[in-house]
């Protein structure tokens, strides 16, 4: 290496030289002059080692610039990895406990599978049939075999004015809601048993005590409140550009499913929240977890969160396209149309100790500013410090670091900077689960079959993983999930003296 460096500098300094001396000679012989030896000597010998010299110095300023910038890019980076909870008070934690989730997606049906998927992605491939405004191929997550005409037949009949006229439910929207069909499923029937809660059956047997006993152990029963049975609050997260019908729709077919499952009218209620992204699905479960922000329900309620998305249609393709939104040449930028559906089943209280499996901490969702350029991988890794000190859980213990990342280069540099500022252990690359490189984009499903994905993981290591959300164009989320602490073993009793 460095004998090639002396010799391309020998090699610049004979080409500086031979330059200026054919300058300087084919001027003195247009001009017929006839210079002396100061001429001489100063033209072919002083100026071009002076030019040598020059350049010399411009190179060595040039690094010297460089290793100041380098410098200075490090101690930001490690500034911003060093704690800062000495200036910047840490946010109360606020759990919710993860009961249960399921998602249907590209790469497989269920939590386990999609983390596995994960570990190992594989890139969608080129779509047979859609193309873009050019008539070239796009690229496209699909789902295979879907079966959207049995959901056709059980979701047509649900819209208001149904007939020959009506506009119906587009061919993207049932493959949407056939996506969100098991998951539904699935959830309620895992939800089913916390909606029954049998009183306690008093005793019959009243004969048998004294009169006045007798009378107030009746007035007794009848002050004492019947108990309630909670409440499963199902929100369906659908796309804020579905028509309102088609939304209203949904929701009765949900309703239908949850009644023919087993639930009693009183022990469910649905809703729909329109959400236009990934960040309204982070804010819909930021919501849940302030105490305040639910007065109509009890403590004992769950809530059941279901989405759907799906962007595999000629219609929902050029709508990408038209907005310049769509991944093709020349725009490495662009979205790759992916579908899916994904569901979670949570709790703001703890839950009891009847379950098969342990539930899992969902700790409080931390938000900030997208950066932009190189200080986009800083910003985020000082949003992955809030969610870690919010949780109270080293950097050392996170086993993963699930995000919704994508293709797109800048999402890829951003989470790839941000785990190695703020994890230095986990690998970006061994350690990474990126949903987006499997699935593309599936809008508010990404959240959920994120939370789905980072359960199976958590529960599978026993250990805590990292969520970090960089799909949105304005906005980033992170959050921690945990496993329940170990309870601790009841304390030896102290020995007795005599």
């Amino acid at each position: 290496m460095r004998v090639g460096a002396l010799i391309r500098g020998l090699l610049g300094i004979a080409m500086v030289f031979g330059a200026v001396w054919l300058v300087a000679i084919l001027y003195w012989r247009a001009s017929g002059a006839t210079p002396g030896t100061p001429q001489i000597v100063g033209t072919l010998l002083v100026l071009p080692l002076l030019l040598v010299a020059g350049v010399l110095l411009l190179r060595a300023l040039a690094r010297r610039r460089k290793a100041g910038h380098e410098q200075t890019a490090k101690d930001s980076v490690a500034g911003s990895a060093a704690p800062q909870n000495t200036t910047t008070p840490v946010e109360a934690d606020r759990i919710v406990y993860l009961l249960d989730s399921a998602a249907f997606t590209r790469a497989g049906s269920g939590g386990e599978v999609l983390a596995g998927a994960l570990l190992q992605p594989q890139r969608p491939s080129l779509h047979p049939s859609l193309r873009d405004q050019m008539g070239l191929p796009v690229f496209a997550a699909q789902v295979d075999d879907l079966d959207v005409e049995r959901v056709r037949a059980a979701v047509d009949g649900l819209l208001p004015e149904s007939g020959p006229r009506s506009q119906g439910f587009a061919e993207y929207q049932l493959r949407a809601l056939a996506l969100l069909e098991p998951v539904a499923e699935d959830l309620l029937y895992a939800a089913l048993p916390f909606a029954d809660v049998d009183p306690v059956a008093a005793p019959s047997a009243d004969t048998a005590m004294h009169p006045h006993a007798m009378q107030h152990s009746r007035s007794s029963r009848a002050l004492a409140p019947a108990p309630q049975a909670p409440v499963l609050h199902i929100r369906l997260l659908l796309p804020a550009h579905w028509p309102e019908p088609v939304r209203r729709a949904c929701l009765g077919w949900i309703a239908d499913k949850a009644a023919t499952i087993g639930f009693a009218s009183g022990t469910f209620r649905i809703s729909v929240e329109p959400v236009a992204g990934t960040a309204d699905a982070w804010r819909v479960i930021d919501r849940l977890a302030q105490p305040d922000a639910h007065a109509d329900t009890a403590p004992s309620d769950t809530h059941l969160l279901l989405a759907a998305h799906s962007l595999v249609d000629e219609l929902a393709v050029s709508r990408l396209d038209a907005t310049r939104s769509l991944l093709v040449s020349g725009h490495p930028e662009g979205l790759i149309p992916g579908e899916g559906a994904a569901g979670v089943w949570l709790s703001t209280q703890t839950p009891g100790d009847g379950r098969e499996a342990p539930p899992l901490r969902l700790h409080r969702v931390v938000h900030g500013p997208a950066g932009h350029g190189r200080t986009a991988g800083r910003e985020l890794a000082s949003l992955l410090q809030r969610a870690l000190a919010v949780a109270s859980l080293p950097a050392d213990d996170v086993a993963a670091v699930f995000s919704d990342a994508d293709h797109r280069p800048s999402r890829a540099i951003e989470i790839a900077g941000a785990m190695t500022a703020c994890l230095p252990e986990p690998d970006p690359v061994e350690q990474g689960r990126h949903l987006g490189l499997v699935c593309g984009e599936t809008g508010a499903v990404a959240v959920l079959a994120l939370l789905a994905a980072a359960a199976a993981q958590a529960t599978g290591e026993d250990a805590p993983v990292v969520l970090a959300s960089v799909a949105d164009g304005t906005v980033r989320f992170a959050a921690a999930l945990s496993p329940m602490p170990n309870p601790e073993p009841p304390a030896a009793p102290a020995a007795e003296t005599v």
